[in-house]
């Protein structure tokens, strides 16, 4: 196999997994805050078993951050009888919270709730779905 050859497999294997990390950062949110938006960045990504730094931007309907709120991530799992993972986040700027130690408890299909008390006193829940992976080998 040619130098150019390799370079464009690893290249497009590249691309592709970007395009599958995609969903664990970002995607629509479902949820009863209507208008705001969240967005979850991982570190690392695709997220691994055991601790995950998660950076969570909350916006508004205009788009702009969201400061001073109160939030909650929980993380279950997809299929039923695990227990939640719950960690508050803590302010990291305008309209970003941070969590450093999120802890997948296993691999597989989670499901990410954002619980949300804005300043203003309403509160709500904003939803993603993500995957966890196990660090040794990729796999769940």
């Amino acid at each position: 196999m040619t130098d150019r050859r390799r370079r464009g497999i690893a290249l497009g294997a590249i691309l592709l997994a970007g395009v599958l990390m995609l969903p664990a950062c970002r995607g629509d949110d479902v949820g009863d805050l209507d208008g705001f938006r969240v967005d979850i960045a991982m570190a690392p990504t695709p997220a691994i078993v055991g601790p995950n730094r998660m950076v969570l931007t909350l916006r508004d309907a205009s788009g702009e951050p969201v400061r001073d709120a109160s939030v909650t991530l929980e993380g279950t799992m997809a299929h039923a009888g695990m227990v939640p993972v719950i960690h508050e986040a803590t302010g990291d700027g305008p309209g970003r919270y941070r969590i450093d130690d999120f802890l997948f408890t296993m691999g597989g299909d989670w499901i990410l709730l954002v619980h949300v008390t804005l300043p203003d006193g309403r509160t709500g829940t904003l939803r993603r779905d993500t995957r966890a992976v196990s660090p040794r080998d990729g796999s769940t």
